[in-house]
């Protein structure tokens, strides 16, 4: 499969967080972006923020135990629902954050096109580690993996900035 979408930046920033199943990693990602963008004074709904998933069952909502820790740090996810990726998420992104190598490697692969826009979110700080699951739905767990995402988007923030506005 070639991709055969948009190669341009959108006028719009935007970002798209990428993991597996979109029902623990990316929408947590994402939620805490959007806590970024405000933090930072910048108007989140002049953003395009989402998450999907590399194998998804379609439609399903993120467990109690993440929903509860997303709470915790302020904000809910009771309305999310996993998705699956699809040409259509990935054309109407400029930057593309996956959580692990394999995520990065698949994209680039089926959309060859993409490698510019495609990166593991840890390379926003100029690192190469991947965001695993957590081996369990603890609170402890969940916290461990925010408050990793959390040191992740704050030190890479500004070059997220640059790229979701589609500047190299």
């Amino acid at each position: 499969m070639t991709f055969t979408g948009r190669t341009a930046p959108l006028i719009r920033p935007s970002v798209l967080f990428v993991c597996t199943a979109n029902r623990i990693r990316s929408p947590l990602a994402a939620a805490l972006f959007r806590n970024y963008l405000i933090r930072e004074g910048l108007p989140s709904q002049r953003w395009r923020v989402n998450s999907a998933g590399t194998w998804v069952q379609d439609n399903l909502p993120c467990p109690d135990e993440v929903i509860r820790a997303g709470i915790a740090r302020g904000f809910d996810l009771r309305k999310h629902r996993s998705q699956n990726l699809n040409e259509g998420l990935i054309s109407s992104h400029n930057l593309i954050l996956v959580m692990e190598r394999g995520h990065k490697e698949s994209l680039q692969h089926v959309f060859p096109d993409l490698a510019g826009r495609v990166y593991l979110l840890s390379e926003m700080s100029n690192g190469n580690e991947e965001i695993k699951d957590p081996p369990t739905l603890t609170p402890a767990d969940l916290q461990n993996l925010l408050d990793q995402m959390s040191g992740l988007l704050h030190k890479g923030l500004p070059r997220i900035l640059l790229l979701a506005r589609g500047n190299p």
